[in-house]
């Protein structure tokens, strides 16, 4: 299920179950998550989005996710991309193979700030923009449960 505000995602994550986030790229999609704690985000994976949904049961169970983050694409003028399309497709897919909670976020930037001449052939890029995203959704979830 796709949810709209943070207090509808984080109504049943009773026991402070971890988070993971996709920074979605046509190529590459890059995978961060939380720690224990919910405090801060780690580099998880690079994938391509075919191994992504064969892996993704055994990704939540093994690592006792809770909830999906994703980065949903903006222009910088605050229109929606044309990558938005992509996303939803992979919302979707997603879906049909579980039904976890879902939150889209707005990700503007958040690649751009490792995508450099230097870093562009790294794997890692991707990861690093996933943990950006988890960072600003950890953010919002830390204000919402702390009032």
């Amino acid at each position: 299920m796709v949810v709209d505000n943070i207090a509808e995602f984080s109504l049943n994550n009773k026991y402070r179950e971890k988070f993971i986030s996709i920074d979605y790229g046509v190529k590459y999609l890059g995978l961060a998550i939380s720690d224990e704690t919910n405090l801060i985000s780690k580099p998880f994976l690079t994938l391509n989005e075919t191994d992504l949904l064969s892996q993704f049961t055994k990704i939540l169970d093994e690592n006792n996710i809770y909830g999906l983050i994703i980065g949903k694409p903006y222009n910088l003028d605050g229109s929606i991309s044309k990558m938005i399309g992509n996303v939803n497709l992979f919302v979707n897919k997603i879906l049909k193979i579980h039904n976890i909670p879902i939150f889209l976020i707005d990700e503007r930037l958040t690649s751009k700030q490792f995508k450099s001449k230097e870093n562009s052939k790294k794997n890692n890029v991707h990861e690093k923009s996933a943990c950006l995203i988890l960072d600003d959704f950890l953010a919002l979830y830390r204000n919402y449960i702390n009032g």
